[in-house]
């Protein structure tokens, strides 16, 4: 047995602790001002470059691999947004109207794990997400911070920004380690918290358990540093969602851009332990919660993490649901039977 620094498969080698508490960047005080606009003549430029990488991806059917324009470019998605907190560039979208609700990703993904969700939720909601930096198309700090408080400070200053008043939060996965602390330190600001698959401290992974598949594609990956392999993602992946028809090789090659992205980005970054502090929160949590958790999840239980987390939550109205057949990467796996079974509780709070 080998305790984990996170809850993801990627603890099994030499650059899974690097992978996993990249996808937070470490405490920084986030001052309010967004750092404004460019110039005409700059924007058209960018315009014009961003539709000739579009022009030249498609004419080749192959996605970009390493230049910073060409993965916006691709990836980027018709809502996106771009700003500036302190220096840190922020790739967000905020859809429809009504009662606001923020999504949160989990490790290795972006913004794109709730196109689903986000789909049906702004007919009826407005939907705010954002990659949580350096995933997805979010950049570094220029300080190197990386931890729960700079990510709390992320999603206080965008409710701020946007002029948000309260929210529903979404958090799944590791997301759910800055949702906790955020439930915890600025409740007046939300209607309620969705807690998703989600570590309750420290984890302890059987590495023995993993297929043989992602032994081998982990073995392999740790031959090289500075970036990983499609097969490793591919692998990664099929362990974490129970219908394997999802792992497209669209999305595979997904995770391997944006992924390698994040690793260039993390250069010379020194890892910070994120899970420790989760159950001191849940502790501290009052708004109504939701801890949806799925059946099939092989890295944080129902037995384990989610009864653990509810005996732990101070909130009074409280409810675990669990959704069958779903495994850890619910937003990718099971979107439309998970939103399913949390809208009950999304129309009650969220209002």
């Amino acid at each position: 047995m080998t305790r984990s620094p996170h809850f993801s498969p990627l603890s099994e080698g030499r650059s899974f602790a690097r992978d996993i508490h990249g996808a937070f960047p470490p405490a920084i005080t986030v001052r309010p001002g967004w750092q404004g606009g460019n110039a005409m003549g700059k924007a058209v430029q960018t315009v014009m470059t961003l539709a000739a990488v579009l022009l030249a991806s498609a004419a080749t059917g192959q996605t970009p691999t390493g230049d910073e324009a060409a993965l916006r470019a691709h990836y980027a998605l018709p809502g996106s947004k771009f700003a500036e907190i302190e220096g840190q560039p922020i790739h967000y979208m905020d859809e429809g109207k009504g009662p606001a609700i923020m999504l949160l990703h989990g490790s290795f993904a972006s913004l794109r794990q709730w196109n689903g969700w986000a789909a049906r939720l702004r007919r009826h909601y407005r939907v705010i997400r954002f990659d949580m930096p350096p995933a997805g198309l979010s950049g570094r700090s220029p300080l190197g911070d990386r931890g729960v408080v700079h990510q709390v400070a992320l999603i206080e200053e965008l409710r701020r920004r946007l002029g948000v008043g309260r929210m529903l939060l979404v958090a799944t996965s590791s997301g759910a380690i800055p949702g906790a602390a955020y439930a915890a330190t600025h409740g007046e600001h939300l209607s309620g918290l969705i807690f998703n698959n989600g570590a309750v401290g420290p984890l302890v992974l059987d590495r023995s358990r993993f297929p043989e598949a992602l032994k081998r594609a982990v073995a392999q990956d740790a031959s090289h540093k500075g970036y990983h392999e499609e097969d490793y993602w591919r692998q990664i992946l099929l362990y974490n969602i129970e219908d394997k028809s999802k792992v497209t090789p669209e999305l595979v090659r997904e995770w391997t851009d944006l992924n390698n992205r994040s690793l260039r980005l993390q250069v010379g970054v020194v890892p910070m332990p994120l899970d420790e502090r989760t159950p001191d929160d849940l502790a501290h949590i009052t708004v109504p919660t939701l801890f949806l958790w799925s059946a099939q999840d092989r890295e944080v239980t129902v037995e384990g993490e989610a009864k653990r987390g509810m005996a732990l939550l101070a909130a009074k109205d409280k409810a675990l649901v669990v959704v069958p057949d779903c495994g850890h990467m619910m937003p990718l796996d099971c979107s439309d039977r998970a939103l399913k079974s949390a809208m009950p509780f999304i129309q009650r709070v969220a209002r």
